[in-house]
């Protein structure tokens, strides 16, 4: 068999087994490259206008000059009726927010009055005297709570001991001194 025998014999399915092959190779360098996250980074972002005459390329937001970002350790406060006489421990007893702000005029988040870490223990069941609770934060509009540690703290309830009742016992006159008295004699 000769080296020209070996090339033209069944052409058609050589080609067809050669097309097959190729198709299978883009095939699968399509999908790898598909997954590929950094596929875009040589990409430009543009942004077409309304009147579609020109394609201007994305600018960078500027960078603003008020950015205040603060990491400050905050007292918790708990919710309660005034006249609700139950105590809480709250361990740990203070949360540590990261706080982060662009607004203008930027808010003081050093201030206990503009930022608030509370705990309501209302929705505790009367039953239950230990359990772990979710803070809430209440922070100025434009500032952001980039983190937050820990999000719950131990609540610990505790009843006041009820004070012994005093017995009032109605003072007797003893009618002798009571005419007297009331004579001024």
């Amino acid at each position: 068999m000769a080296w020209q025998d070996i090339f033209t014999r069944n052409i058609g399915w050589k080609t067809t087994s050669l097309l097959l092959a190729v198709l299978t190779w883009i095939t699968i360098n399509t999908i790898q490259t598909g997954s590929n996250p950094d596929r875009f980074q040589s990409q430009t972002l543009t942004e077409q206008r309304v009147d579609n005459t020109a394609i201007i390329p994305l600018a960078p937001a500027p960078a603003s000059t008020n950015r205040i970002e603060i990491v400050q350790a905050y007292d918790i406060r708990v919710l309660k009726l005034p006249d609700d006489p139950t105590q809480y421990i709250l361990q740990p007893a203070q949360v540590t927010l990261t706080l982060g702000s662009d607004a203008d005029p930027a808010p003081d988040l050093t201030s206990p009055t503009a930022v608030k870490v509370l705990l309501d223990p209302t929705d505790i069941p009367p039953g239950i005297n230990v359990t772990n609770k979710q803070v809430r934060v209440l922070v100025p509009e434009g500032t952001i709570i980039k983190g937050m540690n820990p999000e719950r703290v131990k609540v610990t309830r505790i009843k006041p001991a009820p004070s012994p009742a005093v017995k009032i016992e109605p003072v007797k006159k003893d009618s002798s001194e009571g005419d007297d008295a009331d004579n001024g004699e």
